[in-house]
C-alpha cells in the first residue's frame, strides 16, 4: 500500500519540476550576451542574415575567404568564450543551463576549426556544383531566393551586393590558386559541373539573363522615374560587374585550373584530407562516430530496409528477384510523371492529405505559412537537386517555401511524393523551422541553429510518421517511403566509401543501383552530390536513428504515460541542437513526466 503524500512532499515535487523545466526568463547578462553573439553571427554571415529576413546586411556578400574575416571571426569567438566563462561564475538557472552548454560547445568547436589548418585547407576548395556561392547569388539576384526586392532601397542594395559578389569571385580565384600551389584542389568532376553553371550567364544581353527578372517584376508603386533609373543601373551592373565576374571564374577554371584538378573524388586523396573529412563527419552528425563505424552502420541499415522492400515486392504480387523488381520500378511508366507540370500539384495534394492528421501527433502546430513553388526555368537549369526548402523569414515577410526543381529526374517518381512532402514540409522541415522560429523565449542562436543531424534527422524521422498517419496504406506509397529510407542508408555507405575508402563515382553508382530503384542518372547525381558536399549526407540517417532511439527509450521508460504529442513538442520547441544535447534533454523530459505522473496520482485511501 502506498503512503498518502503530505503537503510537504507535494511541494517538494513541485520544486523538482521547476528545477527541470525551462526558466521563465533568462538572466539579463546572459540574455544580453546571447543577443550580442547572434548579431555578430549575422554580421559575419550576411547571407544567413538575409535568409532569416534580417535586412541589416542586404548589400553584403560572403567574405569568409578574406584573411581579415578570419581574424575578425577568431577575435569574436574568443571574446564570447571569455564572456561566457565570466557569466558562468554565478549559478545559471533553468533553460539557460542548456543554452550556455550549447553555446560553449559551439564556440569551442569553432575556435578549433578556424584557428587551425583545416580551415585553411577548406577555403582552398571554395565552391561546388551543389551549394556554391555562385549558385546562391544567382538565385537571390534573380528574385527566386531570399533577397526581398520590395522597396527602392532593396533594389539599390542588390546593386551593392553584386559588387560584393564580384569581390567574392576574386577571393575564390585567389584561394583556388593557393590550392594549386599546396596540392589541395577540387576534383575534375566538380569543375566540369561548375563550368556550365557559370557559362549560362555569359554571352547574353542583360535583358536575356535571369538577373533582369527583378526589373521585370518591379513593384507597381515605383514611379516612372525610379523605374527608368533602376533599369539603367541594372543593365550596367549586369553587363559590367555580374557577367564579367562569372566570366573570370569560368575562364580561370577552364584554362588554368582544370589541368591541375584531380582525377580522384574523395577528400582522403588530399594532403590532410582524412583529418578534414573526420572534422566534417563530426560537424554534420554532432557525434563521435568514425567513418568506419558509419560505413558499417549503413550496411546494416541497407540490409534491414532491403528485407522490408522484399515484403512490398510480395504484397504487390511481383514475381521475380529483388533486382528484377527494382528494374521493373525504374521502367514502369505508370509509376512516373509524364510532364514536369504534374509535379507541384501532386505535392500540394499530398500536403492537403497530411494536414488533418497532424493534431494526432503534435500539440504545437506552427502558424507560419508554407508554400510549394516551382523553381524558375533558368534556375532549374543550374540547380543540382530535386528541390530546396527555404525557411521563413523571421519578420514574417516570407513564408516557408519548398522550391521544386520540376525538371529534375528525382521528382519524376509518383511513389516518392508523399514521403518527400512529409520530409520537406509538414511535419518535416517546415514544422521544425517554423516551430523553432515561433519560440520567442529561446535565444536567437537556438531558434535558428544549423545542426544538420537534428534538422535532416527530423526530416527523415518525419517521413516515417506517414505510417502512423495512415498515409502509406497504398503499397506503392509505402515503397516510396522505403525507397527514400534506403537512399539515406546508402548514403552512409557511399559517402564514407568515397572519402574514407577511396571509392570512385562508379563504385558509388553501382552500390546505389543494386540497393535502390534509382535510375543510373539519378544515382550518378546523388553520388556526385556526396563528392561535392562531404559528410553532409550522413546527417539524415544518423539523426533519424537517434530520434527514433530516444522515442523508444521514452516509451519504455514511461509506458502508458508516454504521450507522443508531448515528445514531439519537446524536440521541436527547443530548436535545433546537437544530438548529444537532444539526448540529455529527452532524459530530462522522461524524468519530468515521471514526476508529473507521481504528483497527480490520487492519495491512497
Amino acid at each position: 500500500m502506498r503512503r498518502q503524500k503530505t503537503h510537504a512532499q507535494f511541494f517538494s515535487l513541485l520544486l523538482a519540476i521547476a528545477a527541470l523545466c525551462p526558466s521563465a526568463g533568462s538572466a539579463r547578462p546572459l540574455a544580453t550576451l546571447y543577443a550580442a553573439y547572434w548579431q555578430d553571427e549575422l554580421r559575419l554571415n550576411p547571407t544567413q542574415a538575409m535568409q532569416l529576413g534580417d535586412r541589416s546586411y542586404l548589400g553584403q556578400f560572403d567574405q569568409s575567404l578574406e584573411e581579415d574575416w578570419r581574424a575578425d571571426r577568431l577575435a569574436t569567438l574568443r571574446r564570447y568564450r571569455a564572456e561566457l566563462a565570466d557569466a558562468q561564475s554565478t549559478p545559471v538557472p533553468g533553460e539557460d543551463r542548456r543554452s550556455v552548454r550549447i553555446l560553449r560547445n559551439a564556440l569551442d568547436e569553432s575556435l578549433r576549426y578556424y584557428s587551425g589548418p583545416l580551415f585553411e585547407m577548406a577555403r582552398q576548395l571554395p565552391t561546388d556544383q551543389f551549394q556554391g556561392p555562385h549558385l546562391v547569388f544567382a538565385q537571390d539576384a534573380a528574385g527566386s531566393g531570399a533577397f526581398p526586392f520590395k522597396t527602392i532601397e532593396d533594389y539599390d542594395l542588390a546593386l551593392h551586393r553584386a559588387d560584393a559578389f564580384a569581390d567574392w569571385i576574386n577571393d575564390a580565384i585567389r584561394r583556388l590558386q593557393e590550392g594549386v600551389r599546396s596540392g589541395v584542389v577540387l576534383p575534375r568532376l566538380v569543375v566540369d559541373r561548375i563550368l556550365p553553371q557559370l557559362q549560362v550567364h555569359l554571352n547574353k544581353t542583360p535583358e536575356e539573363t535571369e538577373f533582369w527578372q527583378p526589373v521585370v517584376a518591379m513593384p507597381s508603386d515605383f514611379t516612372a522615374q525610379q523605374r527608368s533609373r533602376l533599369e539603367q543601373a541594372y543593365r550596367e551592373k549586369i553587363a559590367t560587374v555580374i557577367q564579367p565576374a562569372y566570366g573570370r571564374l569560368h575562364d580561370y577554371l577552364a584554362t588554368e585550373y582544370q589541368p591541375h584538378a584531380r582525377a580522384s573524388v574523395g577528400l582522403g586523396a588530399l594532403p590532410h584530407g582524412q583529418a578534414l573529412y573526420r572534422h566534417l563527419v563530426r560537424l554534420h552528425t554532432t557525434t563521435e562516430l568514425t567513418p568506419e563505424q558509419i560505413h558499417a552502420l549503413g550496411k546494416t541499415e541497407v540490409e534491414r530496409i532491403s528485407r522490408a522492400i522484399d515484403r512490398v515486392r510480395e504484397n504487390v504480387g511481383f514475381v521475380g528477384s529483388r533486382a528484377q523488381f527494382l528494374e521493373y520500378v525504374r521502367r514502369n511508366p505508370a509509376l512516373h510523371f509524364t510532364a514536369p507540370e504534374e509535379v507541384v500539384p501532386a505535392y500540394r495534394a499530398a500536403t492537403t492529405q497530411i494536414i488533418p492528421h497532424l493534431p494526432e501527433l503534435f500539440g504545437t502546430i506552427p502558424t507560419t505559412p508554407y508554400e510549394i513553388r516551382p523553381l524558375p526555368p533558368e534556375s532549374s537549369k543550374t540547380f543540382q537537386g530535386n528541390g530546396d526548402y527555404a525557411a521563413p523569414a523571421a519578420d514574417g515577410s516570407r513564408p516557408g517555401i519548398l522550391w521544386m526543381n520540376i525538371y529534375a529526374s528525382g521528382v519524376q517518381d509518383r511513389y516518392n511524393v508523399m514521403t518527400i512532402a512529409l520530409h520537406e514540409g509538414l511535419p518535416g522541415h517546415h514544422f521544425q523551422a517554423a516551430i523553432a522560429l515561433e519560440q520567442q523565449d529561446l535565444p536567437a542562436f537556438r531558434r535558428y541553429g544549423n545542426y544538420t543531424a537534428f534538422i535532416e534527422g527530423w526530416g527523415l524521422y518525419a517521413e516515417s510518421l506517414g505510417e502512423e498517419m495512415g498515409l502509406f496504406d497504398d503499397p506503392w506509397q509505402y515503397f516510396g517511403h522505403l525507397n527514400y529510407a534506403i537512399l539515406r542508408a546508402n548514403r552512409l555507405v557511399i559517402d564514407t566509401g568515397l572519402h574514407a575508402y577511396g571509392w570512385s563515382v562508379d563504385d558509388g553508382v553501382r552500390w546505389m543501383l543494386a540497393h535502390s530503384s534509382m535510375t543510373d542518372e539519378q544515382a550518378r547525381a546523388e553520388v556526385e552530390r556526396y563528392v561535392a558536399y562531404p559528410a553532409q549526407a550522413l546527417a539524415y540517417k544518423v539523426g533519424e536513428l537517434k530520434i527514433r532511439a530516444l522515442r523508444t527509450t521514452a516509451q519504455r521508460a514511461l509506458g502508458a504515460r508516454f504521450e507522443v504529442r508531448r515528445f514531439h513538442d519537446r524536440i521541436l520547441r527547443g530548436g535545433p541542437v546537437p544530438l548529444t544535447a537532444l539526448e540529455a534533454d529527452i532524459h530530462r523530459f522522461i524524468t519530468q513526466q515521471r514526476i508529473l505522473a507521481n504528483a497527480t496520482l490520487p492519495p491512497t485511501p
